[in-house]
């Protein structure tokens, strides 16, 4: 639902939570209770600026939230025979071929000093090709495809 669709539901919500309380008390509730209808229509009007000022305060929680998603709008594909694809920030070793991946390197102490913020991650990854490696995030980790240099694969 678009940002105005959103305002112009809010702003009906509001108006029908000032008018409709507005209506019912001063035509069908109150009129046995109190017959002169300047005190009558008071109290209704009343009545319909709380419940009003209440739709508003919801109208504007309403038309300013981000769109509820089912998911994270991220897409995670890997269609390729021994093809790897990682949403996400990846630290595992991750090898694609015959040979084991080499081993996590020895972690370094940290730099002091304010840190580069990470790149934003990617709304889609796909490894497409045989032995493909996709990651949407930073990698810390060791990566191997299983091709050496001078091999050719068709």
């Amino acid at each position: 639902m678009g940002r105005n669709v959103r305002w112009a539901v809010a702003g009906l919500a509001t108006a029908a939570a000032f008018a409709v309380p507005v209506w019912l008390c001063g035509v069908i509730v109150l009129p046995p209770l109190l017959k002169d209808p300047a005190i009558r229509w008071s109290l209704a009007s009343a009545l319909g600026a709380v419940l009003g000022s209440l739709a508003v305060l919801w109208g504007h929680g309403f038309a300013t939230r981000a769109p509820a998603t089912g998911t994270s709008g991220r897409s995670v594909q890997a269609t390729a025979e021994r093809a790897v694809a990682i949403g996400g920030d990846n630290r595992a070793p991750v090898s694609t071929g015959d040979a084991p991946a080499p081993a996590p390197p020895t972690p370094a102490q940290p730099a002091a000093g304010p840190h580069p913020a990470p790149p934003p991650a990617l709304e889609t990854v796909s490894a497409s090709g045989s032995r493909a490696i996709a990651i949407g995030g930073t990698n810390s980790g060791p990566l191997s495809t299983g091709d050496q240099p001078g091999d050719a694969h068709p």
